[in-house]
C-alpha cells in the first residue's frame, strides 16, 4: 500500500509538471499578453509598454522565463499577477472558499440525484419509472448550463421570489447555483450508475443468492454493493471539473470564486493566474483520483495496490 502510494504520488508530480509546462509554453505562443491587454489598449506610448514588458521579464528568452518560474514553483511561489502584483496563491486563498462550499454541495446534490436517477433507470420491472428517469438524465446532459442557470433566476427569483438569483455569499444565494451545477453533473452519475447496476445484476453471484433463497431485499443489497463501485470513479472526475472551477455557474449568478478569477486572467492574458489554478487543477485531480482508488480499494478487496 505504501510504495502504491509513493508511485500515485510520483505520478501525480509528473502530471503537475506536465500541466503547468504546458501551460507556460502554450501562453507565451498565443499572441498578446498582460500588457497588451492593459497598457497597449489604454493608449501609452510604445517606450512605457516596453519598460513595463522588461520590468515584468517578458522580453527575457522564453528558457530564462520557464527557469525562474520553476525556481518559484519549488519554493512554493506561484509568482505574481501581472495586473493586480497581487501574490497568485493569495488570490487562490482568497477564492478558493466559495468555489470549494459551491463544488462540494453540488456533488452532493448530483449523487444523490445521479444514483437515484441510475438505480430507477436500471429497474427492470416498472418501464415507465426507467423510461422516465432516463428522460431525465438525458435532459441533464442535453441542457446547457447558461440556460438552466438563467431559467432558474427567471423563475424562483423574478416570478416567485422564493430564493435570491445573483451576488451574495450567504446560504440562501447558495441554493440556486448548487442546484443547477448540481442538476447537470447528476447525468453522467446516473448514466455510470444505470449500466454498472444492470451489469452487476447478470453476475453469477446474484443467481446464486436467488438459489439459496435469499430474499430480495438482501439480493439488492449485494447487487448495489457491487454495482455502485464504478460510480467512485465518475464521481470522483465530477469532482475534479467542478473544484477545476465553474466558470459559467459562478459568472452567472455572480459569484466570487476561482472559475471567474480564471475567466478575468484569460481575458487579460495574465500568465502567473493561468499557470497557478492549473497546476491547482492538477494536483486536485492527482489528489481526488488517489483517494477514489483508495475507497474502491477499501469496499472492493479483490482490487490489488501492488
Amino acid at each position: 500500500m505504501i510504495l502504491y502510494l509513493l508511485r500515485r504520488g510520483a505520478a501525480a508530480l509528473l502530471v503537475v509538471w506536465m500541466a503547468v509546462s504546458l501551460a507556460f509554453v502554450v501562453l507565451r505562443w498565443s499572441p498578446g499578453d498582460a500588457v497588451d491587454a492593459t497598457m497597449a489598449r489604454a493608449g501609452l506610448p510604445d517606450d512605457e509598454i516596453e519598460a513595463r514588458r522588461d520590468e515584468l521579464g517578458l522580453n527575457d528568452p522564453i528558457w530564462q522565463q520557464y527557469v525562474v518560474y520553476v525556481a518559484g514553483l519549488v519554493r512554493g511561489d506561484l509568482g505574481e499577477s501581472l495586473v493586480s502584483q497581487q501574490p497568485v496563491s493569495e488570490m487562490i486563498a482568497q477564492n478558493f472558499g466559495p468555489t470549494a462550499a459551491l463544488a462540494f454541495c453540488a456533488l452532493l446534490v448530483a449523487v444523490i440525484l445521479g444514483v437515484g436517477l441510475g438505480a430507477m433507470a436500471s429497474l427492470p420491472r416498472w418501464a415507465g419509472v426507467r423510461y422516465a428517469a432516463e428522460a431525465i438524465a438525458s435532459l441533464t446532459l442535453s441542457t446547457p448550463v447558461y440556460w438552466t442557470s438563467t431559467l432558474a433566476i427567471y423563475l424562483f427569483t423574478i416570478v416567485l421570489g422564493l430564493l435570491p438569483g445573483v451576488g451574495g455569499q450567504g446560504l440562501r444565494y447558495l441554493i440556486l447555483p448548487v442546484t443547477v451545477l448540481g442538476f447537470h453533473t447528476a447525468g453522467s452519475i446516473a448514466r455510470v450508475t444505470a449500466e454498472s447496476i444492470r451489469d452487476a445484476a447478470k453476475q453469477d453471484f446474484v443467481r446464486t443468492a436467488r438459489a439459496k433463497g435469499l430474499r430480495d431485499r438482501q439480493v439488492l443489497y449485494h447487487i448495489l454493493r457491487v454495482g455502485l463501485l464504478p460510480v467512485l470513479a465518475v464521481v470522483a472526475l465530477q469532482l475534479g471539473f467542478l473544484l477545476g472551477g465553474a466558470v459559467i455557474t459562478e459568472t452567472i449568478f455572480v459569484r466570487r470564486g476561482l472559475g471567474r478569477v480564471l475567466l478575468t486572467a484569460v481575458n487579460n492574458r495574465d500568465y502567473p493566474v493561468i499557470q497557478g489554478l492549473v497546476g491547482l487543477s492538477a494536483i486536485l485531480y492527482s489528489l481526488i483520483h488517489l483517494i477514489a482508488d483508495a475507497l474502491y480499494r477499501l469496499f472492493d478487496p479483490r482490487v490489488e495496490m501492488d
